[in-house]
């Protein structure tokens, strides 16, 4: 009886596990995006973007916390998990715009990437980051 009911205790266990790692965890845009963006492999500059997806719009900001930088403008096309992000530049302010354009990769991991190109003022570069 008592061995019966450790193999009970063990099934529902790992089908609970199971279950978990297969729930769905929301929008896969939806997040916290960390990673960099920069004009070489050198000259990196770090980057935080967090995002919601409501069902009709991306809102956001760059880096939160103080010096936390709104999202104006994010566009997603689903049907190729391209993303477009518009804001002021970090470091620059009003004065200067921050335009990337990425697309969203290994879609169904949980450790997915959004890379692409970014226009910050006159400066162009490419930016990568990773959703955890």
């Amino acid at each position: 009886m008592r061995v019966k009911a450790v193999f009970l205790f063990c099934v529902l266990a790992a089908l609970a596990l199971t279950i978990s790692a297969l729930a769905q965890e929301g929008h896969p845009l939806t997040g916290v995006w960390y990673g960099d963006w920069g004009t070489t492999a050198a000259q990196r500059n770090d980057l935080t973007v967090v995002m919601q997806w409501n069902g009709k719009a991306v809102t956001g900001s760059m880096n939160p916390g103080p010096d936390a930088v709104q999202i104006s403008v994010a566009t997603l096309d689903s049907s190729k998990w391209t993303v477009h992000i518009e804001s002021n530049c970090m470091d620059k302010g009003a004065a200067a715009k921050f335009v990337a354009d990425g697309k969203i990769e290994d879609l169904g991991s949980a450790k997915r990437t959004l890379t692409g190109t970014v226009t910050c003022g006159t400066t162009k570069g490419d930016f990568k980051l990773r959703r955890d």
